[in-house]
């Protein structure tokens, strides 16, 4: 599970980077909390999702 979280950085990185942005709608009133455990879900599975490779 390590191995797939660090190895493919990109989307770990993608998720991370969402739920610090939810959390700073929620922080500012953008958003609400009930939205923001809505959107949870989507974030974390992208960080442990594999990276597309877009090899030909």
């Amino acid at each position: 599970m390590k191995e797939r979280v660090f190895k493919n950085w990109k989307t770990t990185v993608t998720g991370i980077l969402m739920l610090a942005g939810g959390l700073a709608l929620v922080g500012i009133g953008k958003a609400t909390l009930s939205e923001y455990v809505v959107f949870t879900p989507v974030c974390l599975a992208l960080i442990f999702v594999k990276d597309p490779s877009f090899k030909k």
